[in-house]
């Protein structure tokens, strides 16, 4: 196999066809399903509905392939080509529930030039960050730990059953995997991660699609937008989200999406203002807080309060049917994974471990990366208040954080109260006690005890409940007044200004790529639709919306080569110097067709650029297998050396432990050591913190005589001594 350097402009432009083509064919069925099941749905909602549809469409029809092992462009796209066929034919289905038409007051200029000047501020924040993966390739810890191998996994492997096990600390293989299945799909058609870069521009998109269209039914739209983005720019986002494959702002765009569907559909007379009935509206928003839950586990708790409220305004004498359209979408948006942690351990969700007094099945962990301590345990505690959480509150959400969580609960409370219909009451509920959950979330105050170092990074944890939140505070009937909804409007101005990181416009390197891009995408069509029937035709009688639309295709085309030429040439060039990654990861770029084994989790948690640059090695971390899905550390040499040649290895990588409380200071792991000197491996990549060793042969036993294991030994909770 070729590396991605050597690919032709006339290779990659297929591929991206070939993607187009997917894209425009399940565009063209969710678009006829919506205008069959909503034909009086128009505008941005009826866009969110498609949207919506055609996400959960893309990671079905990828699932459901993915479980025969198929997950390949030879069965997706064959099969979205003949499901666009029967919906050209006429064979969709057709509903009862189209005679729901969600009121939409009209707007004046002012608030759609604000909307727009917000997203283009917000577009351009998040490009002039993702400029570095372009500059460096994806270098987000998460990202490289499990998000990318995993969707690595299922491109290599076709399938969506298996467990990719990362390393041996943490559990995430039982971690549900949405996100991580659209970027296989990327990676299917294009055997690289050039998309990847790129993907989560999309969910952000969808969610400033969903905080306008929260408003829209309520003549408030770009209050609710503003809301919104104000999040989307938070620190505790924008320093990881863009450019990555982090997943907490597919997160927020799906509960997002889910409420505006609803706030739309209960807006409508049909039911009374406030309620709900079945019908497809339901079913969209349905699959898109299943996707939520399907996407992190820590949108359990809002898609699970959202589903109270959806049957506390479920029409009377329609809540049975209300809650089984509701169910039934929920669970093809999200259940897979969960069933598939429930036949591998007897628990959909293994990392609790237990309910109250009552013990939950799960596999035993040996090694322990740091303590998951919850912000409740330190509730009462002032010493970690002043020391990390005022501190972190203020890094992830800027110097007006108190103004920010006042607006959010304050305003959520008096919907309760106040708001307009059942549904609106019962989604500020859910908005407040998806507030009170985040308190009790795992990891939301990681770190030892008495100092969660952890906080202010997993401050993300809390973003969908706020945003659930923030975007519905402006649909108070008192901000239906105009002087209450510009003192609100100025709030939020001000809250956007300095939650994010508006400096990065002017001061990061980047900040001409994410100009660039909000001036294509945002400003050019924004304002090309605002003033189109103002603004005279072009010559050869095109209006300036179709030239804006053409820049808007032409433009990224005739520049996608050159970038991406650009992106693999210095695609992980310098990868943690810190900690001894650089060379490996240049070793590892231009490697094909390589079975590569890993040990010391130092390796383990940064194990994607070992994939290689098109994605075709075959990387195993080195674990023995465990009950209940577990798997553990090896800690013994012959048993090490056994697992080794088991796997029939090419390469073995060695690396020292990842020191959580100190990453600076990393464990020694025994590996090295257990295997240096062997006649079958030959050193490739060191000496230094991390080796890379060819596997000219099988290890011999021999080689562990007069190794001992160190006393009570297990990598990660003794120290054996001595340096990484």
């Amino acid at each position: 196999m070729s590396t991605v350097a050597s690919i032709s402009p006339v290779s990659f432009y297929l591929d991206l066809a070939q993607v187009g083509l997917l894209i425009l064919a399940l565009g063209f069925i969710v678009y006829r399903l919506r205008a069959r099941l909503l034909p009086g749905w128009s505008g941005p909602p009826a866009r969110l509905v498609e949207t919506v549809t055609g996400l959960g469409s893309l990671i079905l029809l990828a699932e459901l392939t993915g479980l025969l092992g198929l997950l390949k462009p030879w069965t997706l796209l064959p099969a979205a080509l003949l499901l666009a066929l029967l919906a050209w034919l006429g064979l969709v289905p057709t509903g009862r529930s189209g005679g729901s038409v969600p009121p939409a007051p009209p707007l004046g200029p002012a608030p759609r030039l604000i909307a727009l000047a917000v997203a283009a501020v917000v577009v351009a924040e998040w490009g002039t960050f993702a400029s570095y993966s372009l500059d460096h390739g994806i270098t987000n810890f998460d990202s490289v730990w499990y998000h990318l191998p995993f969707a690595a996994d299922m491109f290599e492997s076709g399938s969506v059953t298996g467990f990719h096990h990362t390393e041996t600390v943490f559990v995430n293989w039982f971690y549900p995997q949405n996100s991580e299945i659209v970027h296989a799909v990327g990676m299917v058609f294009t055997g690289n991660d050039f998309l990847s870069v790129f993907i989560n521009f999309g969910w952000l998109a969808l969610a400033l699609l969903a905080g306008w269209c929260v408003g829209r039914p309520y003549g408030r739209p770009h209050l609710t937008l503003l809301a919104t983005a104000m999040l989307l720019v938070a620190h505790t986002m924008l320093v990881r989200e863009p450019g990555t494959a982090k997943n907490d702002v597919a997160a927020v765009a799906l509960v997002l999406s889910a409420m505006a569907i609803l706030v739309n559909r209960a807006a409508a007379e049909n039911d009374g203002i406030g309620r709900l009935a079945p019908g497809w509206a339901v079913a969209v928003a349905g699959l898109a807080i299943g996707m939520a839950a399907g996407t992190k586990v820590t949108a359990l708790a809002p898609a699970a309060l959202v589903t109270i409220a959806v049957l506390f305004a479920a029409r009377r004498g329609a809540r049975a049917a209300t809650a089984a359209v509701w169910f039934g979408a929920g669970l093809l948006g999200g259940a897979w994974w969960y069933l598939r942690n429930l036949a591998a351990t007897g628990n959909p969700i293994p990392q609790v471990e237990s309910i109250g007094p009552i013990s939950l099945p799960g596999p035993d962990r040996l090694q322990v990366g740091r303590p998951d301590f919850n912000v409740f345990h330190y509730i009462t505690n002032t010493g970690v208040w002043s020391d990390y959480f005022f501190p972190g509150l203020e890094r992830g959400f800027g110097s007006l954080w108190p103004l920010l969580v006042l607006v959010a609960v304050i305003g959520a409370a008096a919907l309760v109260f106040t708001g307009p219909g059942r549904l609106l009451r019962g989604l500020g509920a859910a908005a407040l006690l998806a507030v009170v959950a985040y308190l009790f979330t795992p990891l939301s105050a990681a770190g030892p005890d008495g100092a969660p170092t952890a906080f202010a990074i997993n401050l993300r944890f809390l973003v969908p409940a706020l945003a659930m939140a923030a975007a519905l505070v402006p649909l108070l009937p008192a901000f239906g007044r105009r002087w209450p909804a510009t003192g609100l409007g100025v709030a939020l101005v001000a809250l956007l200004l300095t939650a994010g990181s508006i400096e990065a416009l002017y001061s990061m390197s980047g900040w001409q790529f994410g100009v660039a891009i909000a001036a294509l995408f945002v400003a050019l069509p924004g304002l090309a639709w605002l003033f189109r029937y103002r603004l005279p035709d072009f010559p050869g009688g095109r209006s300036p919306l179709t030239w804006a639309g053409l820049a808007m295709v032409a433009v990224p085309l005739v520049i996608a080569f050159p970038l991406a030429s650009y992106y693999f040439d210095n695609r992980y060039e310098d990868f943690e110097p810190e900690y001894g990654m650089v060379e490996p990861y240049r070793w590892a770029n231009d490697l094909t067709d390589s079975r590569i084994g890993l040990a010391g989790s130092t390796a383990g948690f940064r194990q994607y650029g070992f994939f290689g640059e098109d994605l075709s090695n075959d990387v195993t971390y080195i674990g023995r297998d465990a009950p209940k899905g577990g798997f553990d550390a090896i800690p013994d040499c012959d048993a090490f050396r056994t697992a080794v040649n088991d796997a029939e290895l090419d390469y073995l990588v060695t690396s020292p432990f990842l020191n959580f409380a100190d990453p600076s200071r990393p464990i020694r792991s025994p590996e090295r050591r257990w295997v240096s000197g062997d006649p079958a491996l030959g050193r490739v990549v060191g000496p230094g913190p991390v080796e890379v060793w060819r596997v000219d042969g099988r290890l011999k036993p021999v080689g562990c005589w007069g190794i001992e294991p160190e006393a009570d030994f297990t990598p990660g909770l003794a120290d054996p001594g001595g340096g990484p």
